[in-house]
């Protein structure tokens, strides 16, 4: 399922300023690593989805889940 140029114009924008606000969903003040993970994460989001023109599911979804 591809994106519209609209939402993914936004999804970029919003994923940018998260990532220049101060405010975080992991502080970097408090846990140095962790902090960094999740703006690695946002960032490997946007590359995804300006790559691929949708986002990256199996961040969210497993497929390979075995009932």
């Amino acid at each position: 399922m591809t994106l519209k140029k609209s939402h993914k114009i936004l999804l970029v924008l919003f994923g940018l300023i998260y990532l220049i606000s101060p405010v975080d969903l992991i502080p970097e003040c408090l846990v140095p690593f962790l902090g960094w993970v999740d703006d690695g994460v946002i960032l490997y989001v946007i590359y995804y989805l300006i790559r691929y023109n949708r986002l990256p599911w199996n961040l969210f979804f497993n497929k390979s889940r075995k009932p």
